[in-house]
């Protein structure tokens, strides 16, 4: 169901009548972009552990985190109150809203979240050169000369691009 903006501009009317919320309605400076907790889940939860879970959502107060293998979900079971600590301390705004962690396992259901969420952002973050710019032309140059004594143009032409693509993952 939809909801109406309206609903959620602080009313500047002193009016009863006119009471801007209703209950159980956040206003928009009390909402949190769940977004942003996925994206610090690395940090929070630290790198090995993020490969294998990720946050799913937060329901009456239970983050629930998805994993793909029980033995994950059991070892953060173990660390619920760390855990808490730490997106206490990067979200403090989520302090009242997560009273508890609950770990799930699915293997399948993780694989497309962990793909939409995670391996999409970070292959977006590398962007491909456009083969006109300096950048682009700069490295060309240097893996023509680096592979000039291949005879074979097909995969001269492979290795230029292993080149090139290696060289602005380093960037």
């Amino acid at each position: 169901m939809l909801k109406k903006l309206s609903n959620y501009i602080d009313s500047t009317s002193n009016s009863k009548d006119s009471a801007p919320f209703k209950k159980g309605q956040k206003s928009v400076s009390e909402s949190f972009d769940f977004l942003a907790l996925i994206k610090a889940w690395k940090d929070i939860a630290g790198s090995k552990l993020a490969e294998h879970t990720i946050p799913l959502k937060n329901q009456n107060g239970t983050l629930i985190v998805l994993s793909n293998h029980s033995a994950f979900a059991s070892q953060l079971s173990y660390m619920e109150l760390p855990l808490k600590q730490k997106i206490f301390e990067k979200f403090p705004s989520l302090e009242k809203s997560i009273l508890s962690i609950k770990f799930i396992v699915d293997s399948t259901y993780f694989s497309k979240q962990y793909e939409q969420f995670v391996i999409r952002s970070e292959k977006k973050q590398i962007q491909q050169l456009h083969p006109y710019s300096p950048e682009f032309r700069k490295l060309k140059k240097a893996a023509d000369e680096m592979f000039s004594d291949i005879e074979d143009s097909e995969m001269k032409e492979k290795f230029v691009s292993i080149y090139i693509q290696s060289a602005r993952a380093d960037f």
